[in-house]
């Protein structure tokens, strides 16, 4: 698999297929379910505006529904790491 060609990486996007006529059917190559953990994922304004607990989760949230918009499944939003993980049944 030439995983250059099939998978981009974007700020808060994953990327798998973005060529839809190489896209396989679910279940074929890596269009399956998957854990997707992205690493120094922070607020556009910057990670200083998550100090207090009101702030860390009202940015949770919103990291929450920007998932299930895309049709995912949240897991976490670790605000100390920039640690955003969810899952989907296929790309």
């Amino acid at each position: 698999l030439d995983v250059q060609r099939l998978v981009h990486l974007a700020v808060g996007e994953v990327l798998v297929y973005p060529v839809q006529s190489m896209k396989p059917p679910p279940g074929e190559g890596l269009n399956k379910p998957a854990t997707v953990t992205m690493y120094q994922c922070w607020p556009p304004n910057g990670r200083a505006h998550l100090q207090d607990s009101e702030s860390r989760e009202r940015y949770r949230k919103k990291i929450q529904l920007m998932t299930e918009d895309k049709r995912a499944r949240f897991l976490d939003y670790d605000c100390d790491a920039g640690i955003w993980r969810f899952q989907v049944d296929h790309f």
